[in-house]
């Protein structure tokens, strides 16, 4: 028996057995359909939690303990953390979403909404205690048992004393009257005199210090700031008081011993509070102005001589002048604390009195051809390049300041957490006004010395994937002109390269668009970066920095042969290299079988883990035990949370998402292979219904991007469709789907489409005679959806399409702008998706040649299209092209424009339209099930919004 008999067989004995009375999936099934989240494990490796919720409603935090095998769940459970010690849990509890729905019905103040509840969960005794009306809670990082609890304003009225509260309103009351009749006959002078200064009203809030395990607590009232150190030794508040004028108290909580120490008190406001991670550092802005357009100075203390030190005041000598602290720069210490990185900028300054009416004013964006940046490009990163902030560095021993990033070189990088003695600098300025038609996004690299301030260049031009050694020691990049790895040493200014010597591409093999491929990338870093990991296509190779022995083959050519990618994952974030001699965790992919695993690399010997036919998650690491917790599904079943042993051995499952998915009809998926018009060899895949009965006919619907068939084993729950047909949806109300895999030529993209979809499908029809190749119908967005305006002009085999925000005509697209970034669309289409290869002057033809508009007289399919109004990278225009252009020559064509929608939909209610009306659409053409009346009639513009025109037209 073939491969393929066998399957059909499987399948037919599947359907009779299991599928005769199960439910097809409809609309309604979304809002129940839940999914998998936030997995956690404990640093002890002894208890594991994850929330499930649905759509839409109330879901579910679970906490699972690995010795017991106890699994306990807490409704409505949100953002659960383990204290590092592994004494406790804490979680929010959020209010009912019924509840929330009913008030904001009544148009609820946010004020007046419920509030989340903290729960804190004590892992030794079982003990919970809940805290109302929670704002934020941080828990240590590293080491502590307790967390800080901040807290809303509490809605109950403040309780007085009846005495007093009598005497107040009295003597208010009595002050009030005589003050009333002594001004009565006074002249307006005496009746208007300057009224007392409000009172100052904080902003701040209750913060409570809770050990859960100890039960000590301690509260802090009116806090507006805090901040926990990764190490727990301290918690730091900032308390916003006064009478009349705000001030500031910075108060420190030793949390081994629970004294309280004051650290600054000042009138004035507090911005920004952080610490290093032993606690025995802080920075803070704060600013003393009364005035609304406040000047923030930099503050530093340590607790070593208990010094206070203004760092940055109004101005400083090593700032440019006019520059001062800035409040929308990160404020933070290195991770070994000897450096204080903070934002700088220009000095605030009051706003001009507006002295002309709106009609007075001019409103003009002026376009030069000079500008490296387009207008709209600029606007639309005008928020951040107004009043920004710029990195700065203060040396905490050495008391000086080092300006990082300037208006000349604006983009710094502090790597391995700051604790370099250089930072790295960027500058795409020369490269930046080119790469609006080349594609090309290049930047010059510099190392900045902390101490000197000086700036060096390291590298010119670097266009593609790089990485520095965790020491800094080492900067490696590729170069596409030579395609080849370079190492340059940063200290001695010295360059080799690499993979000089070898016959193997490091670069994208299966690069088809006209630019440079990509390379694979650095997998990391052996100790001291004696040796330097990086990818082929399949392998990992290992070179040696100082080239005294040859490139070694990691993975000993296992992935080459076998076509099988080796990548490296690292399970802890606090390691930088990678150390084979303790062993080190890679993920396998088969390309050939899309089989995905895991397995161990350890002194040259392999030892595979996991192999199958799964679509398998990064694992997560316990801490400090050698438990992982993991994800693994397929096309049908959920991807539930497994737990295992480093070698994945005697994997337990521990999550039961959708239980209910037994009691409906699913779909298979099978990796087909087919040829297409051109002769190439493909992959694809096909999707068929559960019940599949091999003597009967299915509609089938062709979906495609550009290559899908490595997305074999991925799970699709049914879900509202943001832009495209949910394979599970569609396979479970009767239809196939095929997802053809397609490679490019320059110059001809929709060609290389019609020749790889047209290949696949024919191909599926002589295979497989329950496809009913008298209805077929087309569906793809954004390229896809250019793929399906381009097919219906080549071909009347489909009897509908649906094409998600297409461009429809590339001579005006390509001198468009993408209005998402604000960058011109030439790039796109000379040398990336588009694949034309060439300007619209040099290759007018390709343009035409590929453009769907031009040749809308042969149209013969009818077409729906959803392009929304506020679309960033497709311009609406296009669709709208399309559509009139069919309207004219009297062809059926519907246009979905969801308003202040992007390029995918977003909201939930527009989602779930769309889903119902693509339904509907192909069920009309596809099935012969009665049209609906949007689709007969339409829907004026004055019943927007009232009729839905889902009813169908019998």
């Amino acid at each position: 028996m073939t491969r393929l008999s066998l399957f059909l067989s499987l399948v037919l004995i599947t359907s009779l057995g299991n599928s005769q009375h199960k439910k097809t999936l409809s609309f309604k099934d979304y809002d129940h359909w839940k999914s998998l989240s936030n997995q956690k494990i404990s640093n002890n490796g002894k208890w594991i939690s994850y929330e499930i919720n649905p759509q839409k409603g109330d879901g579910y935090l679970y906490l699972y303990n690995v010795d017991s095998q106890r699994l306990d769940s807490v409704p409505r459970g949100k953002q659960a953390t383990f204290s590092p010690e592994n004494d406790f849990i804490a979680f929010k509890v959020i209010p009912q979403a019924d509840t929330i729905r009913a008030l904001q019905l009544k148009k609820t103040k946010s004020d007046k909404m419920p509030k989340d509840t903290l729960c804190v969960w004590n892992l030794l005794n079982g003990e919970k205690k809940t805290y109302p009306r929670i704002k934020a809670f941080t828990i240590p990082q590293k080491q502590g048992n307790w967390l800080a609890a901040h807290f809303h304003k509490s809605m109950a009225p403040k309780k007085r004393e009846k005495s007093d509260t009598t005497a107040q309103d009295t003597t208010a009351a009595t002050l009030k009257k005589k003050l009333s009749k002594s001004t009565e006959n006074k002249p307006d002078s005496a009746r208007h005199r300057k009224k007392p200064a409000k009172k100052f009203k904080t902003e701040g809030t209750q913060l409570v210090y809770l050990n859960p395990t100890m039960g000590d607590s301690i509260s802090f009232e009116n806090v507006s700031k805090y901040f926990v150190p990764e190490f727990g030794d301290a918690l730091f508040i900032s308390q916003s008081v006064g009478d009349s004028l705000e001030e500031t108290k910075i108060k420190r909580l030793n949390t081994n011993n629970l004294i309280i120490d004051s650290l600054f008190h000042k009138q004035g406001k507090l911005h920004a509070l952080t610490a290093n991670n032993k606690a025995e550092q802080i920075g803070f802005l704060f600013s003393p102005d009364t005035v609304k357009t406040k000047t923030y100075r930099l503050y530093y203390w340590r607790q070593k001589k208990n010094e206070l030190t203004t760092v940055v005041d109004t101005a400083h000598n090593d700032l440019p002048v006019g520059w001062c602290a800035h409040t929308k720069g990160r404020l933070w210490f290195s991770e070994n604390g000897d450096k204080l990185f903070f934002g700088t900028g220009k000095r605030p300054k009051e706003e001009s009195k507006d002295t002309l009416l709106k009609d007075e004013k001019v409103f003009v964006d002026v376009w030069n051809w000079k500008d490296t940046r387009l207008q709209p490009m600029q606007k639309k990163n005008i928020s951040k390049e107004k009043d920004r902030a710029y990195v700065a560095a203060y040396l905490c021993k050495e008391g000086i300041i080092r300006q990082l990033e300037t208006e000349q070189l604006k983009s710094v990088d502090i790597p391995d957490k700051g604790n370099w003695d250089f930072a790295i600098g960027y500058d795409r300025s020369p490269y930046e006004k080119a790469s609006s038609w080349n594609g090309v996004f290049a930047r010059d690299i510099y190392t900045i010395d902390l101490k000197s301030g000086k700036k060096t260049l390291v590298q010119e031009k670097v266009t593609n994937k790089y990485s520095f050694s965790p020491d800094g020691k080492y900067l490696c990049w590729f170069n596409p002109k030579d395609s080849l790895w370079h190492l340059n040493n940063i200290r001695k200014k010295t360059q080799i390269a690499l993979n000089k010597k070898l016959d193997v591409a490091f670069y994208d093999e299966l690069n088809d668009v006209p630019n440079s491929p990509q390379a694979y990338g650095v997998a990391g870093w052996s100790p001291e970066s004696a040796h330097v990991y990086i990818y082929d296509r399949y392998d990992i190779w290992k070179f040696d920095t100082k080239m005294k022995t040859e490139p070694l083959n990691l993975t000993r050519g296992m992935g080459r042969e076998h076509t099988t990618r080796y990548r490296y994952k690292n399970l802890d974030k606090d390691i930088k290299y990678i150390d084979e001699t303790q062993g080190i965790l890679l993920n396998t992919f088969n390309e050939s079988s899309k089989n995905q695993g895991y397995g161990w690399l350890k002194n040259g010997i392999w030892n595979k883990g996991l192999d199958e036919a799964s679509y398998l998650e990064t694992p997560v690491k316990a801490k400090k035990s050698d438990q992982l917790i993991w994800r693994k599904g397929t096309f049908n079943v959920y991807p539930e949370l497994y737990l295992s042993a480093l070698d994945f051995a005697n994997e337990k499952v521990l999550s039961n998402t959708n239980p209910q998915q037994k009691d409906y009809n699913w779909g298979n998926i099978q990796l087909v292979d087919y040829t297409a018009l051109d002769g190439k060899k493909y992959q694809g895949l096909l999707v068929t219904p559960e019940d599949l009965d091999t003597s009967k006919k299915y509609p089938m619907i062709v979906y495609y991007y550009e290559r899908s068939s490595d997305r074999l084993n991925y799970h699709h729950s049914p879900r509202p469709s943001r832009s495209t047909v949910n394979w599970t949806m569609y396979a479970s109300n009767g239809y196939v789907i095929f997802i053809p895999d397609i490679a490019y030529r320059t110059g001809d993209p929709g060609l290389c489409a019609y020749e790889a979809i047209m290949g696949g499908v024919m191909a599926m029809t002589q295979k497989f005679d329950f496809i009913d190749e008298k209805n077929m119908g087309l569906q793809g967005q954004s390229w896809g959806g250019y793929q399906t305006a381009y097919m219906i002009t080549r071909t009347n085999m489909f009897k509908a399409a649906m094409a998600g925000a297409p461009v429809s005509n590339m001579t005006s697209a390509y001198g468009g702008i993408r209005w998402g970034s604000g960058m011109s669309r030439m790039f796109l289409y000379e040398h990336t998706q588009s694949r034309i290869g060439g300007t619209l002057w040099d290759k007018f033809s390709k343009y035409v040649e590929n453009s769907p508009v031009f040749y809308a007289p042969q149209i013969e399919t009818p077409l729906l299209m959803m392009h929304n109004d506020n679309d960033g990278a497709v311009p609406w225009y296009q669709g709208i092209e399309m559509f009139v252009a069919m309207r004219r020559l009297d062809k059926p064509a519907w246009m979905l424009t969801y308003n202040n929608e992007q390029h995918n939909l977003t909201r939930r209610a527009n989602s779930i339209d769309l889903s119902i009306r693509m339904m509907q659409f192909f069920d009309h053409y596809l099935k012969g099930k009665p049209a609906p009346v949007w689709m007969q009639y339409g829907i004026p513009a004055v019943e927007k919004g009232k009729n839905m025109g889902y009813d169908l037209v019998e």
